[in-house]
């Protein structure tokens, strides 16, 4: 290993080190960090409470001895019908003490001709009708085989054993709304800590530029290893955010019961929303770097950053739009090839399972990406960052000698 490459890669660490020591000690940081931890928090939760919402409240049934052989059924055509029912087996006459007082919705009870009846204290709940209905027909049905001579154990454990057989002639999502739900926050987590990796490195590169503190570093280091250091710096401050983020979010989702995805479906989510922000980060961060080392005030950064900010947007926005709808469509698969909009389109369409040979040609040409960006990021930043006063073209900074 040569001397020169051993000292720059201490030059790229001083740097990074400086830089990752400066964001995580500002207020700034614990502010922002504590806020994306509450909003994802927040999230989750208003996704548990709106499930239990819509969630009917379970309804108390009695049985009495002669019907408690049809608790297993009642139970399950509840389920079935969206309606929660809880059953208790108690003796006629404390069920209809029960049933005026309002503690059982209904009890069932067996009439001397063999039929079943159901007792209630004015009406029966909407709810219980389809549950009941199953029941009682199931009840005629054991009447009919016992009368026919059969057993009707044996034919319930047949029909319990029954099952259709599905031949799909198209691929089905499972967990659908699961998978629609982790693919937005996915989309919006990538696209608010890119947006904000965006605005950290351009206010960092115009800071140093204005404080002329710029000048005191390129006397010691060069252009490049300074580029280099800054991105690695906030790069890593950004990426234990979203460790951070994504920990809590998980926590709270599987605590709150929100996600029923298994854990390695969300473990590749996850994986690759933290590889292609990555990905997404070191990409724009050297577009802004370069771009911001054209002005030398904060307030001439939007100018430049704008159009940066616009394009996170532009796929962010594409992605929810798209992805819910139609996540392997053919538009959609060529939009997140590439590499301005994969940081964000292909975490969102990982959610449901993109195909292999896809992520490979899209990392394939991100990182190709990443290198023309970062040669061509370090001539303008290098060639632009010591020139003060107004804003430099873009011609000149790449006319200028390198």
């Amino acid at each position: 290993m040569s001397s020169d490459h051993v000292s720059s890669v201490q030059a790229i660490q001083i740097v990074a080190t400086r830089e990752i020591n400066t964001r995580v000690r500002s207020k700034a940081f614990a502010a922002i960090t504590a806020v994306l931890v509450l909003a994802v928090v927040g999230t989750v939760l208003v996704f548990h409470f709106l499930g239990q919402g819509n969630a009917a409240e379970p309804e108390k049934v009695g049985m009495t001895a002669d019907t408690a052989q049809f608790q297993p059924l009642l139970a399950a055509a509840g389920q079935a019908s969206g309606q929660p029912i809880e059953t208790v087996v108690i003796d006629r006459d404390a069920g209809e003490q029960q049933v005026r007082a309002g503690d059982l919705a209904a009890l069932l009870v067996g009439t001397s001709n063999g039929q079943l009846q159901v007792v209630v204290k004015s009406s029966l709940p909407d709810g219980l009708r389809t549950a009941f209905g199953l029941v009682v027909r199931q009840a005629a049905l054991h009447q009919e085989i016992s009368w026919l001579g059969g057993d009707p154990a044996t034919v319930e454990q047949a029909i319990a054993e029954a099952k259709v057989a599905v031949q799909p002639l198209e691929s089905g999502e499972e967990h659908q709304g699961a998978r629609v739900g982790v693919s937005a926050v996915v989309g919006i987590l990538t696209y608010v800590m890119l947006l904000i990796s965006i605005q950290l490195t351009g206010q960092g590169v115009v800071e140093e530029k204005a404080n002329r503190i710029v000048e005191l570093l390129l006397a010691t280091i060069r252009p490049w290893e300074l580029l280099a250091g800054k991105v690695l710096g906030i790069g890593i401050v950004t990426i234990i955010q979203v460790a951070v983020l994504a920990a809590v979010g998980l926590g709270t989702a599987f605590a709150t019961g929100v996600l029923d995805l298994s854990a390695t479906v969300i473990g590749g989510v996850v994986g690759w929303a933290v590889l292609w922000y990555l990905l997404g980060y070191f990409l724009y961060a050297l577009v802004i770097a370069a771009a911001a080392s054209l002005v030398s005030r904060q307030e001439d950064l939007a100018a430049v950053a704008v159009p940066v900010s616009v394009l996170v947007i532009a796929a962010y926005l594409v992605g929810q739009t798209m992805v819910p709808a139609d996540p392997h469509g053919t538009s959609l698969t060529v939009l997140s090839m590439i590499p301005l909009f994969s940081p964000v389109l292909m975490p969102m369409r990982a959610a449901y399972e993109v195909p292999g040979w896809q992520m490979l040609c899209a990392f394939g040409l991100m990182v190709l990406t990443i290198a023309l960006v970062a040669r061509l990021a370090g001539r303008i930043y290098g060639n632009a960052v010591l020139l003060t006063g107004g804003r430099v073209s873009l011609r000149t900074a790449l006319a200028a000698p390198a």
